[in-house]
């Protein structure tokens, strides 16, 4: 699957966007954070829901899109995008409220700095595993929109 193949950019754009990766999970966790205050707002705020959820795509947004700019292809940014905000939508749950650990922001920050970091070390590897996924879970797709048989 030529879709899932991480580009060879590098030099100072690819340490940019490995930058721009690294400060938006940092900013995905103050979202998040900002994101459970206004959970406590819903019921004296109409808003709030809608509030939580443009941060939450805010954050999905600036992981993704920088995720796009060290390499990955687009369908692995929106997925890698997407899966990294709900882990760390959990990471900070986990901090704060399950552990109410003293210092859960520098926590949830450092485990997502901590996973992105792994992301940009190792693009290759997660890329063909997500290449591999994808091939096997949309393996007749191909084949049934140009009406041959998959089997």
């Amino acid at each position: 699957m030529r879709g899932f193949e991480p580009s060879t950019a590098s030099g100072l754009p690819r340490i940019l966007a490995a930058a721009a990766a690294l400060a938006a999970s940092a900013l995905l966790v103050l979202l998040q954070e900002l994101g459970q205050r206004l959970r406590r707002e819903e019921h004296r705020a109409w808003w709030a829901g809608n509030g939580r959820d443009v941060l939450n795509l805010a954050g999905f947004a600036s992981i993704a899109l920088s995720l796009r700019l060290y390499g990955f292809p687009g369908p692995a940014a929106l997925l890698l995008g997407g899966v990294f905000t709900l882990l760390t939508y959990g990471s900070y749950v986990l901090f704060a409220d399950v552990a109410r650990v003293r210092h859960p922001r520098a926590l949830a920050v450092a485990s997502g700095c901590l996973v992105v970091g792994l992301l940009l070390a190792f693009p290759e590897p997660v890329a063909s595993v997500l290449g591999r996924f994808a091939g096997a879970l949309f393996s007749g797709i191909g084949a049934r929109a140009s009406g041959v048989n998959a089997e």
